[in-house]
């Protein structure tokens, strides 16, 4: 199992094609110029707090996070910074309606009807890890989709189930625990991985204003962060995930939210939250998409 390379990093004007490619030969890639420090800025500052009430918990306990990591769940609705500018974001709406729509044609009888069923949010969640932080064990997110992958030397369409967005709020760089990957890895199979001597592991490293876009078949999973390593600080990350809209979503969040609140999102940003049905017949309320019941 060996990569063809590692994580490539490519500028917006590049075009959505590159992107494309990227992932599909790489599973991951950076985009360079995904936003600025101002944004990331005003996206910690809204974060910060729902972070500090969790300053003297124990620490996350559940599943891959471990030692005294932080988590601020339901981020869509308490950072609209996060919600509009990055899970919103054209180029990364654009790749989950490539790799992650579904359009089918079937019969009623005689008649040919196709349907497309769009993306939905899986998960929107920022974790705050601090120094002393063990490295993550490499995993593949669509596990909890219970998702297979025959093995192959070519990317597929529908290949994928899921497809993540990691916004940095600070510089991450291997001294403070930045994402490992394996760069092609989601062309494996579903046999045990080979990982190799270590080469074909690479961080995932960002400057603010960054941000990675991988499959939810990569292997990856974070890095230690060292005592002693690094600034010091806790270092933040928004990971957004989008699934398929046939899948059932990892954060149920949206039922929290109110109605009042989900009137003041964007279009886009309702949709994927699953106040769209997905065509023909999946998500309905007394037969009719949900979106009426977002009228005032």
């Amino acid at each position: 199992m060996s990569s063809p390379r590692g994580i490539q990093r490519i500028a917006r004007s590049e075009g959505v094609e590159k992107f494309i490619e990227a992932l599909e030969m790489d599973g991951g890639v950076i985009i360079t110029d995904f936003t600025d420090p101002a944004t990331v800025a005003q996206a910690n500052a809204e974060v910060k707090p729902w972070i500090e009430q969790q300053k003297n918990s124990q620490g996350a306990k559940v599943g891959a996070l471990s030692g005294n990591t932080r988590t601020v769940t339901r981020l869509i609705m308490r950072s609209p910074t996060v919600r509009e500018s990055f899970y919103a974001d054209p180029l990364y709406q654009s790749l989950c309606s490539h790799f992650l729509s579904l359009t089918t044609t079937t019969w009623y009888g005689s008649a040919p009807q196709t349907s497309t069923s769009p993306p939905l949010l899986s998960i929107a969640i920022a974790f705050d890890i601090p120094p002393g932080t063990p490295a993550q064990g490499l995993h593949r997110d669509d596990k909890n989709h219970h998702a297979r992958h025959a093995p192959a030397t070519a990317y597929a369409p529908h290949r994928d189930v899921l497809l993540g967005l990691f916004v940095p709020g600070c510089a991450t760089a291997r001294a403070n625990g930045a994402t490992r990957v394996v760069p092609g890895s989601h062309l494996w199979g579903d046999g045990r991985p080979d990982f190799g001597l270590g080469a074909e592991v690479v961080d995932a490293e960002m400057e603010v204003g960054e941000a990675f876009v991988m499959l939810g078949s990569l292997y990856h999973g974070g890095g230690a962060y060292e005592e002693g390593g690094g600034s010091g600080e806790s270092r933040t990350v928004y990971a957004m995930f989008s699934c398929t809209g046939v899948h059932r979503q990892e954060e149920v969040s949206f039922l929290s939210y109110p109605v009042e609140e989900v009137r003041t999102y964007s279009g886009v940003v309702r949709e994927r939250l699953g106040w769209r049905q997905s065509e023909p017949n999946l998500g309905w309320v007394d037969l009719k998409s949900p979106e009426f019941l977002l009228q005032a």
